[in-house]
């Protein structure tokens, strides 16, 4: 995508309510007033950010945008707030990323699904123990994935990373307070697939124990997508 033939990309509906947008691009071929014309402009404290980081923001926001033309809806503003997270629209839950030229954001109502977490990770360059140590519950974490999906270091230990995050972003929304990698633990199983639990106690709602399936994805030889879905009872 550049400036010179920009136009937005299109939503579609990834599984029944709910609507998904992607969009790979250029960095130096898009500038801020290009997204002028979607009525989307940089909140104030965007305002002097590296030029990266305005356009990653206003492409998420479009790619939101066309998630609630995907359902027949006006959009709604999809505000930042204080801990830069997005806040989502009354009736509404989303989840937007970025990486490395790519955009991915999803929308649903809560009617539907009290929660979405997705991530797009470039692949980890340098799987370093510490690292591993860092991002891992322990080492069979790790080496488990690898087994199972016959993945490298790199791969293994980006798909636990974003796994992580895609569950950050579903339980944040509703829970508003930090927790860390070793919250959680990714594993796979041959009935259900990749999974994710939590394995410390949050709260009564996200308790330890608490799993949710996760999908993913290599989009290209460099970058990993995570999605994962909390439907409504």
């Amino acid at each position: 995508m550049s400036h010179q033939d920009f136009s937005p990309p299109r939503s579609t509906e990834v599984i029944t309510g709910v609507f998904l947008c992607r969009v790979s691009f250029a960095y130096d071929q898009l500038k801020v007033s290009d997204f002028e014309s979607e009525q989307l402009f940089l909140p104030k404290n965007l305002e002097r950010a590296v030029h990266k980081r305005q356009i990653e923001y206003l492409l998420g926001r479009l790619c939101i945008k066309q998630c609630f033309r995907g359902f027949g809806e006006t959009p709604q503003i999809v505000a930042m707030g204080e801990d830069r997270s997005p806040v989502w629209p009354e009736s509404w839950v989303g989840s937007i990323s970025h990486s490395k030229g790519q955009v991915v954001a999803v929308l649903s109502k809560n009617t539907r699904f009290v929660g979405l977490g997705i991530d797009l990770e470039a692949l980890i360059d340098n799987p370093s123990s510490a690292l591993q140590t860092q991002i891992c519950y322990d080492s069979d974490e790790l080496l488990a994935l690898q087994t199972a999906l016959n993945l490298t270091d790199q791969e293994a230990l980006t798909l636990v990373f974003s796994s992580k995050e895609s569950l950050y972003k579903l339980i944040f929304p509703r829970y508003r307070r930090f927790f860390g990698f070793q919250a959680a633990r990714v594993f796979y199983s041959d009935a259900i697939g990749l999974q994710v639990t939590l394995v410390q106690h949050l709260n009564d709602e996200f308790h330890e124990h608490r799993t949710w399936p996760v999908q993913w994805q290599r989009l290209d030889q460099q970058t990993l997508e995570t999605f994962i879905t909390e439907a409504a009872r």
